[in-house]
C-alpha cells in the first residue's frame, strides 16, 4: 500500500514537471517570436487572464480545504480531497506559469518584471503556491503540516487577488498612484470578505457563526475606508482638480457625467449596506437565527450578493474613468 501511494505521488509530479515544461517552452516560443514588437493589449491581457483563472483555483483551494477540515459543511458525494488536491497542482501550475510568461515578455522590452512590485509580488505567489503543493505531495503525516498549509492558503488568496489589482492599476494608469491604489485594495479586501460571508452562510454551522460575523466586521470596515476615507479623500485632492477638467475637455465627457455620477451615488449608500449587513450578521448570529430561519438566511445572502455587485462594478467604473482621464485613450 505504501509503495502503491509513492508510485501515484511520483506520477503525479512528473505530470506536473512536464506540463511546466510544455507551458515554458511555449511561452519561450511566443516571446522570441514577437522580441522585436512593443508589448501588446494581447501580452498584457493574456497575463490577467491567467491570474484570474489562478485566483479562481485559490478560492476553489480554499472552499474544498474548508470543507475537509470541516469548517464549512460538506455535501454527501462531493469529492474534496480529490478536487482540492487537483486545483492545488493546477493552481501551482498556472501561478509559475503566469509569471515566467510575465518575466519573459517583459525582459525583451527593457521592462524587467523583477524591477516592479506587481513582478514581485508574482515571485511571492510563485515561492508560497510551491510551499503549498509540494510538502503535501511528499508528506504523508498531514497534521504535521495542516496549520502552515492553511495559513499559506489563505495568503495565496489575497496575494492573488492583491496582484490582480497591482496589474489592472498599473495598466490602467502606467504606473502607481498611492491613493488609486490605496482604493482599491481596501474595496479588494472588502470583496474577500463578502465572498466568504456568501461561503459561509451557504454552508453554515454552528461555528460558522463567529466567522460570519468578523467577516461582516472586516467587511464594513474596508468599505467604509475604501470608499469615504481613502476615496473621499482621493476625490478632493486629486480627481476634482486634475482628473475631472481632463475628462469633461476629452473627447469622453460622460465618463464623468455617467460613470462617475453614478460611482459618487454608490460612494453614499454603500458603506451604510456595509454596516447595516455587519449588525444584521451580529444580531441574527447571536441568537442562531440565522441557523434556523431560513427565509432570514435567503435575506442576509441576498443583500451579501448585492454588496459584492456593487464592490465590483465601483472597482470597473473607478477603472474606465481612470482610463480616460489620465491615459487619455479613446475608449471603444
Amino acid at each position: 500500500m505504501h509503495n502503491k501511494i509513492i508510485v501515484v505521488n511520483a506520477k503525479q509530479m512528473c505530470c506536473f514537471i512536464i506540463s511546466l515544461l510544455i507551458m515554458s517552452l511555449f511561452m519561450v516560443g511566443s516571446v522570441a517570436a514577437s522580441e522585436v514588437e512593443e508589448l501588446t493589449v494581447f501580452d498584457w491581457w493574456g497575463h490577467a487572464i491567467v491570474s484570474i483563472i489562478g485566483l479562481i483555483f485559490a478560492l476553489l483551494i480554499l472552499l474544498t480545504g474548508a470543507k475537509l477540515s470541516g469548517r464549512i459543511k460538506k455535501k454527501e458525494g462531493f469529492y474534496s480531497f480529490k478536487i482540492h488536491k487537483t486545483a492545488s497542482i493546477l493552481f501551482s501550475l498556472f501561478m509559475v506559469g503566469t509569471f515566467f510568461y510575465g518575466l519573459l515578455v517583459t525582459s525583451e522590452h527593457e521592462t524587467h518584471l523583477l524591477l516592479s512590485v506587481h513582478g514581485w509580488l508574482g515571485l511571492l505567489i510563485v515561492i508560497f503556491a510551491l510551499l503549498q503543493v509540494i510538502p503535501s505531495v511528499f508528506i504523508k503525516k498531514r497534521n504535521k503540516i495542516k496549520f502552515p498549509h492553511m495559513m499559506i492558503g489563505y495568503s495565496l488568496v489575497f496575494l492573488v487577488a492583491l496582484q490582480i489589482i497591482v496589474g489592472a492599476h498599473i495598466a490602467v494608469l502606467g504606473d502607481i498612484k498611492i491613493l488609486v491604489l490605496a482604493h482599491s485594495v481596501t474595496g479588494g479586501i472588502a470583496a474577500l470578505a463578502l465572498l466568504w460571508i456568501y461561503i459561509e452562510l451557504k454552508h453554515l454551522t454552528y461555528n460558522g457563526l463567529k466567522r460570519v460575523k468578523i467577516a461582516g466586521y472586516v467587511q464594513a470596515f474596508f468599505t467604509i475606508v475604501g470608499c469615504w476615507v481613502v476615496g473621499g479623500y482621493s476625490y478632493l485632492i486629486d480627481y476634482g482638480s486634475k482628473v475631472k477638467p481632463s475628462i469633461l475637455s476629452g473627447n469622453q465627457p460622460w465618463a464623468h457625467e455617467i460613470i462617475m455620477e453614478t460611482k459618487e451615488h454608490i460612494f453614499i449608500f454603500l458603506p451604510i449596506l456595509s454596516i447595516l449587513l455587519a449588525i444584521t450578521l451580529y444580531i441574527f448570529g447571536s441568537d442562531e437565527t440565522l441557523l434556523n430561519e431560513r427565509k432570514v438566511k435567503l435575506g442576509v445572502i441576498l443583500l451579501t450578493l448585492l454588496l459584492l455587485m456593487l464592490v465590483f462594478f465601483m472597482f470597473i467604473m473607478g477603472a474606465l474613468i481612470s482610463y480616460v482621464g489620465n491615459i487619455g485613450v479613446e475608449v471603444v
